[in-house]
């Protein structure tokens, strides 16, 4: 389920949303293709008033290195798993609203915003509602 667009309830923060459009690249350096991405200005976020509790899983190198010792001294075969949407994934425990995207705004109703159901990238809240 996608944003939903709503009447901006008073008294509600609106966070401001962008599009990050960038170029990817093929192995010889060429142009491919352009990859967007609608993202959240999560610095205009403020602790306690836009957003309880934030998250960063950090594993040190030395837990990295010894883990990989103990696979390679039982012979294990490691593979590794890389979830390059997972913030988008994170269902969202709080409301929150953010201004329609340029481009995909509705002209008719300019003064409605989206409510999130699902975390985007730049949200505060994103890597808690993705590890949860």
């Amino acid at each position: 389920m996608g944003p939903k667009l709503v009447s901006r309830p008073h008294g509600s923060k609106v966070v401001i949303s962008k599009w990050v459009v960038t170029h990817k690249l093929r192995a010889d350096g060429s142009f491919d293709r352009y990859k967007a991405r609608w993202v959240i200005q999560g610095f205009t976020q403020r602790p306690e008033v836009d957003y309880d509790e934030t998250f960063s899983l950090v594993v040190k190198p030395a837990t990295v290195h010894t883990v990989l010792a103990i696979a390679v001294s039982r012979d294990w075969q490691v593979q590794q798993l890389d979830v390059k949407n997972a913030f988008l994934h994170g269902t969202l425990s709080e409301t929150v609203f953010c201004s329609q995207p340029t481009g995909f705004a509705d002209p008719t109703h300019p003064d409605l915003v989206c409510r999130l159901h699902k975390s985007l990238y730049g949200l505060k809240q994103a890597p808690r509602a993705r590890y949860n």
